[in-house]
């Protein structure tokens, strides 16, 4: 080739690549028709609330070329561009729009106008609106005060119940309906309860209040009321809450658990995670023992023999005559607490109506881990701590724990120390917990100090499931504690208790697993005396 034909060859390249070159640029894709863009917006409405994403979605063709599509609107902070030929090297003439947008937290407004707006490779456009409002309606209705699972109506010459229930939505409840059933004659076998079923609409608001005395047959029978709220989305099913009481109505049993309540309200009743009322130790027949840490002088007292409500049954002094235990909340007072920082000591006879108290200090009390220094360093790193110039010792501190390394610190009570508080626990609604109370340490998960629940979904008792500890120079051991709580128990052997197995026959191996069904801040609140601990709303 001589040098002529090099020369007219090279330029050819160049021409070519350059013509390759140009074709990149948008201005050199060919309209087809010329027509406009065409957007098809699978929905104009989004109803959604602060906090929560939407979904800006549709399908948009246009057989010259979709160049980008533009996403605008001031008022939400939003203005995003999706640049079509940046992402695929050239224009599409058929594309899924499908884009999340989180509206701010702290957003606040009635309505906005969010324009999407087609761009083809001619510049020819196509605009519409997605309108956004923050009315949307994403939980079903909650019961703050309801009946409990199961209600014992004890029997009298004129028996009655009185049903009362608060239901509360995020928006409107729209409509509560009411069934009562009679079983007596077995499950399969039921029975219409006259007047029932009920429809009862709402009133417009968020809040729906129902009380009512019912008047019962004065002989033993078994009931079912079940209660379903419904709020304006109805139809769907994630709007409706429905909860089920047994009513037994008989004579008065030995109740196998039995509940202190220091707060006022039915809504305090059901606004704590778990530990509101506090179950007290059956300790006979008819008869309980309470144990309860009085911070301030003037608590009022009574005992319930359900968890949700003060009926039907709540034993407290008698109106009519108050060295008495009665039990219809509407004609009994309250036990008042008059000693502060001390802890009482309440036996209570259900049968007899009789209850006593007595007081001992914080001193006084006992509980596994008091003998050593909360915040100093009083947990060895190595187990054998024989030769003290080889041990290594590290802050001792606890808190709620879903795992070796995932310990949240718990505050110790400066007033009592066998109380300890994790404030400002931030919870979402229909969050399932999983946690156990366990001490940090830098090797892992050694169960040196850790309680477990007697029921995972609904926890009364936090039962210490940690080691015995020998003494040593840094703590005194807890063999008291042990004594204590184990001492008048036939066969129990401390020695043994180090062998889980062995420890699992008398606590066993349960973690914290309630459901919150509101979501907020919370305060979790652990008395290592009592055994006891409650997830309530900060306040």
């Amino acid at each position: 080739m001589n040098l002529f034909s090099r020369c007219l060859t090279t330029g050819l390249c160049v021409s070519a690549l350059a013509a390759l070159t140009a074709c990149s640029s948008d201005d050199d894709w060919k309209d087809v028709d010329g027509g406009t863009p065409q957007l098809s917006l699978t929905s104009v409405h989004e109803m959604t609330e602060a906090g929560r994403t939407i979904k800006i979605a549709g399908t948009v063709t246009d057989n010259d070329g979709i160049s980008s599509i533009d996403l605008v609107c001031k008022a939400l902070n939003l203005n995003k561009r999706i640049n079509l030929i940046e992402i695929y090297g050239e224009p599409l003439k058929e594309y899924d729009l499908d884009y999340d947008f989180k509206i701010q937290e702290n957003e606040s407004g009635d309505d906005f106008v969010i324009d999407v707006i087609i761009t083809d490779i001619g510049g020819r456009q196509d605009k519409q609106q997605v309108k956004v409002t923050l009315d949307g309606d994403f939980a079903a209705p909650v019961f703050t005060a309801a009946p409990d699972k199961e209600v014992t109506v004890i029997l009298k010459p004129q028996t009655a119940f009185n049903l009362q229930f608060t239901v509360q939505d995020n928006r409107v409840v729209d409509y509560v309906t009411i069934d009562i059933q009679d079983i007596t004659a077995g499950e399969d076998l039921p029975e219409k309860v006259e007047g029932f079923p009920r429809t009862l609409q709402g009133n417009g608001t968020n809040t729906f209040n129902f009380a009512e005395k019912l008047e019962l047959p004065s002989q033993e029978a078994t009931l079912i009321a079940t209660i379903t709220a419904y709020d304006k989305e109805a139809n769907e099913p994630a709007h409706a809450t429905s909860i089920t009481s047994k009513i037994t109505v008989g004579a008065l049993p030995d109740f196998e658990k039995l509940y202190l309540c220091d707060v006022a309200t039915a809504a305090e009743l059901n606004s704590d995670v778990f530990g509101v009322p506090m179950l007290i130790d059956h300790v006979g027949e008819y008869k309980y023992r309470a144990r309860y840490y009085n911070e301030k002088a003037g608590t009022e007292i009574c005992f319930l023999a359900q968890k949700t409500d003060f009926g039907p049954i709540c034993f407290a002094p008698d109106n009519n005559d108050p060295s008495t235990l009665g039990d219809d909340p509407n004609e009994v007072g309250r036990i008042k607490l008059d000693q502060a920082g001390v802890y009482y000591l309440i036996d209570v006879d259900t049968y007899n109506r009789t209850y006593s108290m007595s007081t001992y200090s914080v001193a006084e009390a006992i509980d596994p881990v008091m003998h050593m220094h909360y915040g100093g360093n009083d947990l060895n790193t190595w187990w054998d701590w024989k030769d003290p110039n080889v041990i290594w010792w590290q802050e001792f501190y606890f808190g709620p724990a879903s795992g070796p390394d995932n310990v949240t610190r718990m505050t110790q009570d400066p007033k009592n120390p066998h109380i300890y508080y994790l404030e400002d626990w931030k919870l979402e609604s229909g969050e399932e917990m999983n946690f156990i109370l366990h001490n940090w340490h830098s090797n892992g998960w050694w169960n040196c100090v850790t309680w477990r629940v007697d029921n995972s979904s609904d926890p009364d008792k936090f039962m210490y499931y940690g080691n015995l500890h020998p003494d040593n120079d840094h703590y005194q051991g807890n063999a008291d504690y042990f004594e204590y709580k184990y001492g008048d128990i036939d066969g129990f052997d401390a020695n043994s208790w180090p062998d889980e197995g062995y420890r699992k026959n008398y606590v066993p191996d349960n973690w914290v697993k309630p459901t919150v069904t509101t979501g907020g801040t919370y305060k979790l609140i652990f008395d290592a005396h009592l055994e006891r601990a409650r997830l309530v709303p900060q306040k």
